[in-house]
């Protein structure tokens, strides 16, 4: 016999899975960021720092950069809300026979 929790469990567990997942994508992304910047800033035009930090921030690569960056942290922003409902949503199941646990007792000694 399963446990009553046990599907939602099975639930928290894959979903645990797709946030880390999302999670690696997004990480790796991110710790790509630095030396991506650097290397614009390196190459681009310009005569101070801030003129050429300017420019690279210009450029189509860097513009796609970003918004594969904001796409990945999306991603796994909305895995980890995912999981964070599921956790509650057993909680709440939790608690809840926790509270019947004594009535049912009590109504099936009588």
């Amino acid at each position: 016999m399963r446990h009553f929790l046990s599907e939602i469990i099975d639930k928290l567990d894959r979903q645990n899975d797709t946030l880390g997942i999302a999670r690696n994508a997004y990480l790796a992304k991110e710790a790509e960021r630095k030396h991506f910047e650097a290397t614009l800033i390196q190459g681009a035009a310009g005569k101070s720092h801030a003129e050429k930090t300017v420019n690279a921030q210009a450029l189509p690569e860097y513009a796609r950069f970003q918004k594969d960056l904001a796409r990945l942290e999306a991603v796994f922003e909305f895995q980890k809300l995912k999981f964070e409902v599921l956790d509650k949503e057993f909680q709440a199941q939790y608690l809840q026979a926790k509270q019947d646990a004594p009535v049912i007792r009590k109504g099936s000694v009588t």
